[in-house]
């Protein structure tokens, strides 16, 4: 029995701080516990049972026994053994035995554990985790002297039982922690080596349209495989900036835009001079399966207005405007040039073909408009 001058509260206070000392080493919080419980409540044997994946065997996580100063463990006792002890564990929050050879219970245990270890009483704890069952904490009495454990002595029992789940909750946590961060970095790791690999591999076309493009016996085709590898470069970037920034699941539109327009700039000027380009981009969030698309469009309208749009203007102007509005991204390209007609051009036009495909894969809507020039208008 507990002391009269046994501090219940204090106790259970010491007890609960266990878990901040060698937080990974399970044997010595064991053994502390088992220490500190088997002083308290007089008794010579303290243990620890977990069940296993399938809940048809307790296997002993630790033993300690008090006069030998002894601590063992991974002893399993199977369900099939001792059936009764089973269905107590699972039916009662407390199983008390005054003497174990007697109780309904516990009896069946008498040739798989108590001869072997001289136990006569027996107070047994459930361990919940998020109230599942996940095991039991046993406080043994040996010898011949049968042993009542009070109510007082219960309800410490089970607050004891309640800070050592939680502290193997905590270590269950940890542990799971553990495993998913080094899934992630591994991950992570895998990811960064497809994205190089996705680059290395688009350099590689991108050398072989260029070897192609040398090849080219006239100017039509060599153009045509300049716009080629335009396309090829706006994939690319998206892939060098998925490989800069981190991010595998969405990019931030801004950044990107203004470089594919700057470097479509670069690409045409030479062709194509002193053309104005104004640009009013947002800072937007998409989905990094829209990119691709959404790039490709641009540089198919961006390159269509370079080509077509500035025959004879004084002033070549070009407008690029990226934003969101309720929800929808909205992308507006628009020049001073010439203009066309749609629905007379989109009968045979590969290009336009490829944007209406692009517009497709964004579930998206586009417009074209004639008015002192042409005005491209996505939303999706």
């Amino acid at each position: 029995m507990i002391a009269s001058s046994f501090n219940l509260l204090d106790e259970i206070n010491s007890i609960s701080k266990i878990h901040t000392l060698k937080r990974d080493d399970i044997d010595a919080m064991m053994i502390e516990f088992a220490k500190r419980l088997t002083a308290a409540f007089h008794i010579e044997k303290l243990s620890v049972w977990l069940f296993n994946e399938n809940k048809d065997a307790i296997i002993s996580m630790g033993e300690f026994d008090l006069p030998s100063k002894t601590f063992t463990k991974d002893n399993i006792i199977y369900g099939k053994d001792c059936p009764n002890y089973f269905r107590g564990i699972n039916e009662n929050e407390i199983l008390l035995a005054t003497n174990v050879f007697l109780n309904e219970f516990t009896k069946d245990l008498v040739d798989v554990y108590f001869n072997n270890h001289n136990i006569i009483s027996l107070m047994d704890i459930p361990l919940r985790i998020e109230g599942e069952l996940v095991g039991i904490m046993c406080f043994e009495k040996t010898g011949t002297l049968e042993r009542y454990f009070s109510e007082k002595e219960q309800l410490f029992a089970l607050s004891c039982a309640l800070v050592f789940a939680s502290n193997l909750e905590a270590r269950q946590r940890r542990a799971t922690q553990a495993i998913l961060d080094r899934e992630l970095k591994e991950k992570d790791i895998l990811i960064k080596e497809i994205n190089h690999r996705v680059k290395n591999n688009i350099a590689v076309v991108a050398s072989l349209i260029n070897l192609q493009k040398y090849k080219a016996r006239d100017d039509y085709h060599s153009i045509l495989f300049e716009e080629i590898k335009s396309k090829v470069d706006a994939i690319s970037s998206i892939h060098e900036m998925m490989y800069q920034t981190n991010s595998y699941s969405s990019i931030e539109i801004q950044e990107y835009v203004n470089h594919l327009v700057n470097e479509l700039v670069s690409f045409n000027q030479n062709k194509y001079k002193n053309i104005e380009i104004i640009k009013n981009l947002e800072k937007v969030i998409i989905d990094i399966d829209k990119a691709i698309p959404l790039a490709l469009i641009i540089n198919e309208v961006i390159t269509n207005s370079f080509k077509h749009a500035f025959e004879g203007a004084s002033q070549p102007k070009i407008e690029v405007s990226f934003k969101e509005i309720n929800g929808k991204k909205e992308l507006v390209i628009s020049d001073n040039g010439t203009g066309f007609d749609y629905d007379h051009i989109s009968k045979d036009s590969l290009g336009i073909d490829i944007i209406n495909g692009l517009v497709s894969q964004l579930e998206g809507e586009m417009v074209y408009v004639n008015d002192k020039g042409t005005t491209f208008k996505l939303s999706f």
